[in-house]
């Protein structure tokens, strides 16, 4: 084998196969390349990609060998006999890309802009058939050793299952994700609940900095956001019954929770999957605290749940002095003597506590949210909402915690 003819080679191949073709050390350090502008942009660098999908190792030089990445790409790496290695792809072996694409997708966590730079790089790929595939390793083998190779090498590697079989995605990355999924210790999640249901807020904000709420098990092989998602509506069904456990209404506990979860089904962004549930806990307690702590009232007690209840519906005064069955001036006159808040006023705060939580936690836009919560016109919304937390909409959207 002639080293310096190696550089000549892998341009050779490059052009006439459009594949990348790069010459790499015992460290998988990428030494020489041809074609290097298609990369995956998942990996920082080259360096990196082929840390991970090329094995420094093998009892037989200088046989081409056939790997199939973590990501359905497929490469032909020769070791040669000086320690080196030279790795022609990544190209694809499936005629058929689109559903791996959107497996893949909807596995990983990354931004709009990371996806589409992945979507180009696949459409990118160059397709070789199981044809073009042996003939490329037995032009590579002759060019590099000037021999023939047998092409019982490579057919018995395209007849190993991890050639042919088109298994799930899934089933690919999950050793990646392995060495990092563990359930979490049975004595942090009972504390969670017993923190709920003494309505210990203080508690439950520290021990949840102190334990990794991601370290759960898999509920769903199919998409992590799915995962994610079925690991939440759990924790949320059994922090209401701690709830219900700690003195709150099971109607309100019970709705609480519905409202919750379709928030969690409705996102479609991981990241915002944790702040529904933490907000949930939260809310559990203030509600917990506030029944306590109430001295009111049955008739401002019921006011006060069905303004909960219904926050999302229009709420008329005389609607709920029928509920109570008293006089709606009457009514007006009792809930402002112990909340020291006209009752108009209340409903409007809870309604702006709603739109607060409803900028942070979805997509919802500032007229969708005005109309949602019965506010009919958005200046006056904006109006009454920078009034009630000393930022505009849009403000506390981007920035929540300096209200």
């Amino acid at each position: 084998m002639d080293n310096a003819n190696l550089p000549f080679i892998a341009a050779m191949i490059h052009t006439a196969y459009k594949i990348p073709v790069c010459l790499l050390d015992e460290q998988q350090h990428v030494l020489q390349s041809s074609g290097s502008q298609l990369f995956n942009p998942l990996y920082k660098n080259k360096n990196e990609f082929f840390l991970e999908s090329v094995q420094p190792e093998r009892k037989e030089k200088n046989n081409p060998v056939l790997v199939m990445t973590t990501y359905k790409e497929s490469l032909i790496v020769f070791h040669l006999t000086s320690g080196n290695m030279l790795v022609l792809g990544p190209f694809t072996v499936y005629e058929e890309t689109e559903s791996i694409i959107d497996a893949i997708l909807d596995v990983l966590t990354i931004s709009k802009g990371q996806q589409e730079k992945l979507i180009a790089y696949y459409n990118r790929l160059p397709f070789l058939s199981q044809r073009e595939l042996l003939a490329l390793c037995r032009l590579a083998f002759y060019l590099i050793f000037h021999k023939q190779l047998d092409p019982d090498r490579i057919l018995s590697q395209l007849r190993e299952p991890d050639m042919l079989e088109t298994e799930p995605v899934e089933d690919l990355l999950r050793q990646r994700r392995f060495d990092a999924t563990f359930h979490m210790e049975y004595r942090d999640e009972q504390k969670i609940w017993q923190y709920i249901k003494e309505g210990n807020k203080e508690g439950l904000q520290q021990h949840i900095e102190t334990i990794d709420i991601d370290g759960v098990g898999v509920l769903s092989k199919k998409s992590q956001l799915r995962n994610m998602k079925n690991h939440s509506i759990i924790s949320i069904a059994l922090a209401t019954r701690a709830a219900i456990e700690g003195g709150l209404y099971p109607e309100i506990a019970y709705t609480m929770s519905d409202l919750s979860i379709q928030k969690i089904e409705d996102t479609s962004e991981p990241n915002k999957i944790q702040l529904i549930v933490n907000d949930h806990f939260y809310s559990l307690i203030d509600q917990i605290r506030d029944n306590k702590s109430s001295s009111f009232s049955k008739a401002v007690q019921i006011c006060q749940n069905y303004i909960f209840n219904h926050i999302f519906e229009p709420i008329q005064i005389t609607d709920l002095a029928e509920i109570v069955h008293l006089n709606p001036v009457y009514l007006s006159q009792l809930f402002k003597k112990e909340t020291s808040m006209p009752l108009g006023k209340y409903i409007q705060s809870v309604r702006l506590e709603e739109a607060q939580k409803l900028l942070v936690q979805t997509d919802y836009s500032v007229a969708e949210i005005c109309m949602m919560l019965q506010f009919n016109d958005q200046s006056y919304f904006c109006s009454i909402f920078k009034k009630h937390t000393g930022l505009t909409p849009k403000q506390y959207r981007k920035n929540p915690v300096l209200n």
